[in-house]
């Protein structure tokens, strides 16, 4: 099965110039523990909670100051809309990360998918065989 057809549509989403203020904000109101950075609808980075955690709450900084893209992971891992779960599963587990922003032919940001997605949609399964 491809990912096309399990990527949630709505992805939260900041600049990399926003602040880490209206990042955690977003997260809070979407309910989400993480936001994609996008630029140009291509993503370059992703900010999770974790990150705001370490980052930026434990060196005590000053939270109004701090941009996202100070304290991003600039290093993400994308999926294509166009691959196969399983072996998004694997480049998840190779990787240890539990979100994965989903981009399409032309690198834009189509969709996001997590872990949590992922074993919810292999517990379904399970219950059908």
């Amino acid at each position: 099965m491809s990912l096309r057809k399990i990527t949630k549509k709505k992805v939260v989403t900041v600049r990399p110039d926003d602040t880490v203020v209206k990042a955690a904000k977003l997260m809070e109101e979407k309910n989400v523990g993480s936001v994609v950075v996008v630029e140009n609808r291509k993503p370059v980075g992703i900010l999770t909670d974790r990150d705001i955690a370490i980052r930026v709450v434990a060196k005590k900084a000053d939270i109004n100051s701090i941009l996202v893209k100070d304290v991003m992971t600039k290093k993400i891992v994308t999926g294509r809309d166009n691959q196969r779960v399983a072996e998004l599963a694997k480049v998840m587990h190779e990787n240890g990360i539990r979100r994965v922003p989903i981009v399409n032919k032309k690198g834009m940001l189509s969709g996001i998918i997590t872990l949590d997605d992922l074993l919810y949609m292999m517990g379904l399964k399970a219950r059908f065989f």
